[in-house]
Parts: structure tokens; C-alpha cells; sequence
């Protein structure tokens, strides 16, 4: 999904040839992390013959104690996209710049997968201005607010933003406690 929309968006003539560099730029350090992941916890279920084996058993249904590594192992959450012209540079720890978007429940029955239409997202805790609407709806970006209390909304909380800007791909492109910036920032993007 990452190459798709951006061929989409170069073919449509909204974004420059330029963006499709940023696949590999993005993807690369993300896939070799993944890479060393795998390998990382085969060789850790594998090696080490009786030794190892008396360890796996002895360590391995304790480590849901160690509350870090328990939340890090089932949060799910892949490693963050690399800085690009289509990802801002990672600030803080806890920076949503170059990670996804969860994919929360919006109401009952409805996802934010299923309330987006597939282009640019501003996801925000602050309602913008009817002129910053006005601007986002030319450029083919859609607004999701976030109620408080609702699982976006903690999300945009945990990363100490009020406002992402979220690409096709769900990865988070910009975030911030400047709305007004965030809206700046989106480029023109029309979805078909």
C-alpha cells in the first residue's frame, strides 16, 4: 500500500515524481528491523541445545512478568516508518510521526478504515476553523475528529498531539499540537 497510492498520486498529477523515492527510504530500515526481529526470536526459541531448552523453560512463562517487555510484545505495533519527504522527522519517544494510525472503532459498528475514503486524513482533537475545512476539503483531505474519551483521541493524547495528519497508508505523515500547521502541511491529494 505504500508504493500504490503514491503511484496514484503521481499518475493523477497531485504529488511530484519525487515522492516515489521515499519507498525505499521509508521501507528499507523498517523491513531490515523486521528482519532482525525474526531472526532474533528464532535464534532465542532455538539455540543453545539442553541449556537452552532448560532456560526457554525456566524464563519464558515468567516474562509476562516484566511489565515493559509484555506490553512491547503484545502491542502489536510495528516499528515506525524512516523520516522522508513524506514523513516528518521523529521528535520525541513517543513522536506519531512515521507510525500507523490504529485502526479504533469510531462507533459500534464503524472502524476508522471504514469511515476514511482512502486519501490524506486529518485526525484531530481540536475542531479546525471553517477556513482551515475549506482549505483541507480543496485539498482533498478528510477530517476525523476525535471526541475525548474515544480511543483516537487517547492515541493523539499518548503521542502529545492534537492533531495528525495521516497518509493513504494509514502511516502518520505529521503530527502536532499546531493545527494550523498541520493543515499547511497537507498536500493536495484527490482520490478517484
Amino acid at each position: 500500500m505504500n508504493l500504490s497510492w503514491k503511484i496514484a498520486g503521481v499518475l493523477s498529477g497531485d504529488l511530484p515524481p519525487s515522492v516515489l523515492d521515499t519507498y525505499e527510504v521509508e521501507r528499507k530500515p523498517h523491513a531490515r528491523a523486521m528482519i532482525r526481529l525474526a531472526k532474533l526470536i528464532g535464534v532465542s526459541m532455538t539455540q543453545g541445545g539442553r541449556a537452552g531448552d532448560l532456560l526457554r523453560k525456566a524464563l519464558a512463562p515468567r516474562l509476562h512478568w516484566i511489565p515493559t517487555l509484555r506490553d512491547r510484545l503484545l502491542d502489536g505495533e510495528t516499528p515506525p516508518l524512516s523520516r522522508s519527504a513524506l514523513v516528518e522527522g521523529r521528535g520525541p519517544r513517543k513522536s506519531l510521526n512515521g507510525r500507523l494510525c490504529p485502526n479504533a472503532l469510531l462507533t459500534d459498528e464503524i472502524r476508522y478504515d471504514d469511515a476514511t475514503r482512502g486519501g490524506f486524513v486529518l485526525v484531530t482533537g481540536v475542531p479546525p476553523s471553517p477556513e482551515q475545512r475549506a482549505m483541507l476539503a480543496v485539498r482533498g483531505t478528510q477530517v476525523l475528529e476525535a471526541k475525548p474519551g474515544s480511543p483516537l483521541h487517547s492515541w493523539l493524547a499518548d503521542g502529545k498531539a492534537a492533531a495528525a495528519l495521516v497518509r493513504p497508508d494509514f502511516t502518520v505523515m505529521r503530527a502536532g499540537r499546531d493545527v494550523a500547521q498541520l493543515c499547511a502541511a497537507t498536500p493536495s491529494f484527490q482520490v478517484a
